[in-house]
């Protein structure tokens, strides 16, 4: 049987397109909190506040109370909004040259697990967004991957069959959970594993990524 040509390639953001780094964030706000950074990383991380906060079911402002009332946060909001935004580096992993090339020749889309100020700071500082069709994004879905709904939403939107999809993301859960309803994967760990992936699936790269 002929495989079927990708006809529509589906990134992840962090991790895959662009890199970020939360411990100088974390750092600031324990340092601005009544607990030790043990604890205020299980308030952060082991309650269901980011997992709501990632699904739109609470805003920014929302998140920030929160963090007063169960961590003890005394930093201004004006002070938090850009702390938490601004984790991500500066460079991208992925260029915009090379997200460029291919949304010439192929349906782009972007699939994250990702909240509100995180998608804005990113909106407004990098060139990202541009160069996507579409922007799946979890706090407007109500859906984290890898929960199905986040990826149904994805196939939707851009409109083709699952096996016509390449899905690129870092996580193994999340490649899996893509593989399941029938797309393309591959799990994303360096920019040469990348180019032999594109090439396996008949995508001829020729962009620097090796």
């Amino acid at each position: 049987m002929t495989e079927v040509s990708i006809e529509a390639i589906l990134f992840d953001l962090g991790g895959v397109i662009i890199d970020f780094d939360m411990n100088p964030t974390i750092e600031m706000l324990t340092a601005n909190c009544r607990l030790e950074r043990a604890k205020f990383e299980r308030i952060l991380w082991e309650t269901d506040w980011i997992q709501r906060y990632e699904r739109g079911e609470v805003s920014t402002r929302d998140f920030y109370e929160f963090l007063q009332r169960e961590a003890g946060l005394t930093m201004p909001y004006k002070d938090f909004y850009p702390c938490w935004a601004e984790v991500f580096e500066p460079d991208l992993i992925v260029s915009e040259d090379f997200l460029s090339e291919l949304s010439q020749r192929y349906q782009m889309g972007l699939i994250s697990n990702t909240n509100e100020a995180h998608a804005e700071h990113i909106r407004v500082n990098y060139g990202v967004f541009e160069h996507f069709d579409y922007h799946i994004l979890s706090y407007q879905v109500g859906a984290l991957k890898p929960d199905r709904k986040i990826f149904e939403s994805a196939i939707e939107s851009m409109g083709k069959e699952p096996e016509r999809l390449l899905f690129i993301d870092d996580r193994k859960e999340n490649v899996l959970a893509g593989s399941q309803l029938g797309m393309r994967t591959h799990r994303f760990e360096s920019l040469s594993g990348l180019g032999r992936a594109f090439h396996e699936v008949g995508i001829n790269v020729d962009w620097g990524i090796g």
